[in-house]
């Protein structure tokens, strides 16, 4: 016989419970957004890229990419529109509503690293780009979080 006890759940457990049958449904799993500060070059400017990966929200797998870069101790923060297909290859438009497409980059992930070229918007200049993945703190995700929400709110809301 197996004996059992009317005590209820606690709250903590119930709302465990709750979480994993949502996730199980698949209505309530998503996962931390993976974030990654690249440091490298330009040209010969020294720049930082900050680019978020998170799942869309649209299902099927799809991801969501935000990203914002600058060429170090010259410019402020620059709004990318960013894309990923399966074989890697990323392409970031640089873009602003009072700007306009001021360029764009067309990168290669492999080991930590993303080399391509960035090409003028009238497509004349090229630079290479060599960056690498840095170490990135919880404060210093928390700065760049904060930066890239302001460039969203200028750029992209009405």
């Amino acid at each position: 016989m197996i004996a059992t006890t009317k005590t209820p759940l606690p709250v903590s457990h119930r709302y465990g419970l709750a979480l994993a049958l949502l996730c199980w449904a698949g209505l309530a799993c998503a996962e931390e957004p993976i974030a990654t500060r690249y440091i490298g070059h330009v040209g010969k400017r020294a720049a930082t890229l900050y680019l978020v990966d998170q799942e869309s929200g649209c299902g099927g797998g799809q991801r969501l990419l935000t990203a914002m870069y600058r060429y170090d101790g010259v410019s402020q923060w620059l709004s990318v529109q960013a894309t990923r297909d399966e074989a890697g290859h990323l392409a970031l438009v640089e873009n602003g509503r009072v700007t306009g497409v001021t360029g764009a980059m067309m990168l290669n992930g492999r080991d930590g690293a993303l080399k391509g070229r960035w090409i003028s918007p009238d497509g004349e200049r090229l630079l290479p780009v060599e960056l690498h993945k840095a170490a990135l703190s919880k404060a210093e995700r928390e700065k760049l979080d904060d930066q890239l929400e302001r460039l969203a709110h200028e750029n992209d809301d009405c």
